[in-house]
């Protein structure tokens, strides 16, 4: 638990990096992609370090497990990507949004839920044969947890889209 808190702080530092739709105080947005992905390295390693601590997995269950979990992270970081993508794109366009941004965004956001959906689906087979069911119960449910963590400190960055009235 006290890794958790760990996590936590970390992602407290997360929010300090400037809103994207905040244009007299953002970085550049070269300086918010650097920023971004040094955090989200910071998490992929905080996140194994949290699963090795919170599955109390045996040598026999460990050996198998984390190549599968390497590969599921993986997949997950090639939508994540997406999603930090999606994040800059509306940073860049905060003050003037078309109609058109905005439909292909929400419909962007969708398909990017959907797609972790997918991979979560995907590798419950997986994690289900190589571990016993409480781990992996377990094992979402801290997935679970870290991923509202980090949506919302991004939701707390992440201004609202302005509508014309």
């Amino acid at each position: 638990m006290r890794l958790l808190i760990k996590i936590l702080i970390s992602l407290f530092l997360l929010a300090l990096l400037p809103a994207p739709g905040d244009a007299q105080q953002q970085a550049p947005l070269v300086d918010f992609e650097a920023q971004m992905e040094a955090a989200r390295k910071l998490m992929r390693t905080e996140r194994r370090l949290v699963h090795a601590t919170e599955l109390d997995l045996t040598r026999e269950e460990s050996k198998p497990f984390w190549p599968v979990y390497m590969e599921y992270a993986a997949e997950l970081r090639a939508v994540g990507d997406r999603k930090v993508n999606l994040i800059a794109e509306y940073g860049q366009n905060f003050t003037n949004i078309s109609d058109e941004f905005a439909d292909r965004a929400l419909k962007e956001a969708f398909d990017i839920e959907s797609d972790f959906l997918k991979i979560r689906k995907k590798y419950l087979k997986e994690f289900k044969r190589i571990l016993p069911i409480a781990k992996v119960v377990r094992f979402y449910q801290i997935e679970s947890k870290l991923d509202a963590v980090v949506d919302f400190q991004l939701a707390s960055q992440i201004p609202l889209m302005e509508i014309d009235q």
